[in-house]
């Protein structure tokens, strides 16, 4: 029992309080605009390679976009969260994410047709979820 009270104070001592768990808000905040800013290039993949009719292809960059705008979620909220978020990711930030949200349904939706062989359908949802990324994106970027 004293041995891992001891190891516990060590470690604290050594790696501190503001390790990776309590990272700031605007860390959060530009990771997610990195994962914000990647979910919209993998949208516009996806259409690429679905107009030109590679339905396989297009359906890698949508999963990809999915991985994408979970990632952005995440940390979006995880900077809407922080004790030290600013208005403006406050503000802007419940609604990059919902945007992200309902992007990602719609890419799933698309994976899900596409996986299925019915591009058209692909083709409808990935242009809704591209749109509804681009929206969030510009919400994200207001976020600081």
């Amino acid at each position: 029992m004293r041995l891992n009270v001891y190891i516990a104070v060590v470690a604290i001592s050594f790696f501190g309080f503001s390790g990776v768990g309590f990272a700031g808000s605007s860390m959060h905040v530009d990771i997610a605009k990195k994962h914000c800013n990647e979910t919209v290039a993998a949208g516009e993949s996806g259409l690429d390679h679905g107009g030109q009719g590679h339905g396989g292809v297009a359906v890698k960059h949508f999963k990809k976009m999915i991985h994408e705008a979970g990632e952005c979620v995440g940390h979006g909220q995880g900077g809407i969260d922080a004790s030290d978020a600013s208005e403006a990711t406050k503000m802007h930030g419940p609604e990059a994410m919902s945007l992200m949200k309902e992007a990602m349904s719609h890419a799933k939706t698309a994976v899900k047709h596409g996986e299925l062989g019915h591009l058209d359908v692909l083709m409808g949802h990935g242009k809704d979820a591209l749109a509804l990324a681009r929206e969030g994106l510009k919400h994200a970027n207001e976020m600081n």
